[in-house]
């Protein structure tokens, strides 16, 4: 699958995206940005009125009219108020503003009724990279710190959901190691060795590992270095071992080989974008975009 295909045509989709704390220019750019680009209604949630930072940006009525207000004296009502709309799917999406994943995180573990039934989360981010030929997508880079093989194992349940739902008839993955043959040496190879063997009978899933990162993403790497794989080189999906490696691999795409980036949190009923303070408008919208896509 390509990245463009998420994100293109996006004029016709709809939905209600609750974005909780947007009370900074990047966000409100970020939500002009997916009005024009859908049809999307926006919620902004918040104890400061936005209305004089909207009207800065000369939004045509048309926008104006699928922006909604909800403001509050405090942060506990926000967020009162934002699961209420969750559960009663007033809003359909919710969307991080200008707060820390830590307090979205936090929100969404303090309502079970928000979690589906495999009970657990993790974050996707799906990539078009100048340099591969499909879409990547990497898990976990911003929310499992050192994630278990049954963590990982849950995971990739949770990403298998994620794929069905846009499109993929089947998947490759491959678990992310420094090397491409297990050994006690390195702990995370032997976890991959053993999460790949849980799946070998799996019908819609392909997956391998461990793999060092160009076996995976490389066939003539793989070839040289004699690694016997059926999907080497044509990866869907990287998972990687810990917090680290993921973090520092988007980061590096993003910044280094200009990536362009949709991420979702998944394992909940509904979307979370969560994207960091720190990414472009582009990737805001695209996650958004990608979110709606997931509705439809």
């Amino acid at each position: 699958m390509q990245f463009q295909s998420l994100i293109s045509d996006s004029k016709s989709l709809s939905g209600n995206i609750g974005v909780v704390f947007a009370d900074d220019e990047h966000i409100i750019s970020s939500v002009i940005e997916i009005l024009r680009q859908t049809q999307s209604h926006v919620t902004l949630y918040g104890v400061k009125d936005p209305t004089e930072l909207i009207r800065s940006f000369n939004v045509d009525g048309e926008f104006l009219n699928r922006i909604h207000l909800r403001i509050f004296d405090d942060k506990e009502s926000v967020y009162d108020k934002c699961a209420d709309d969750l559960s009663e799917a007033t809003i359909n999406i919710l969307m991080k503003g200008n707060v820390t994943s830590a307090e979205i995180l936090r929100f969404i573990l303090e309502h079970k009724s928000f979690i589906d039934e495999n009970n657990f989360l993790n974050h996707i981010a799906c990539f078009e990279i100048p340099s591969y030929h499909q879409m990547l997508m990497i898990s976990d880079v911003a929310l499992n710190i050192h994630p278990s093989n049954d963590d990982r194992i849950k995971m990739i349940r949770n990403i298998e959901a994620f794929s069905k739902n846009i499109g993929y008839a089947h998947l490759n993955v491959g678990l992310l190691s420094s090397v491409e043959n297990p050994t006690h040496k390195i702990p995370s190879s032997i976890d991959a060795a053993e999460i790949s063997a849980h799946f070998s009978t799996d019908d819609f899933l392909t997956v391998e590992g461990p793999f060092a990162f160009d076996n995976a993403i490389d066939k003539e790497s793989a070839i040289e270095k004699g690694i016997d794989s059926k999907i080497a080189g044509n990866i869907d999906v990287l998972v990687v071992p810990h917090l680290d490696v993921g973090n520092t691999l988007y980061k590096s795409l993003t910044y280094f080989a200009n990536a362009k980036v949709a991420s979702l949190i998944l394992g909940t009923k509904f979307p979370v974008v969560l994207t960091s303070r720190a990414d472009s408008v582009e990737n805001k919208v695209n996650s958004a975009i990608l979110a709606l896509r997931t509705l439809s």
